[in-house]
């Protein structure tokens, strides 16, 4: 009985840690995006990857 309690609180403890590490690297992605498109603008530059994210309506 012990013994699942103490692995039912490791893997929760793990899931745990998962879901942090996954949400930080979120937003460490987003935060690089907004920095690159705020450095391409300060460039006068075009974001190329731009048109690739668009989405038609079909």
């Amino acid at each position: 009985m012990q013994l699942a309690i103490v692995l039912g609180l490791v893997a929760l403890v793990l899931a745990v840690a998962v879901l942090v590490v996954v949400l930080e690297d979120r937003r460490s992605a987003k935060r690089a995006a907004l920095q690159r498109k705020a450095r391409l603008a300060r460039l006068g530059e075009v974001d190329p990857l731009a048109p690739g994210r668009l989405r038609a309506d079909r």
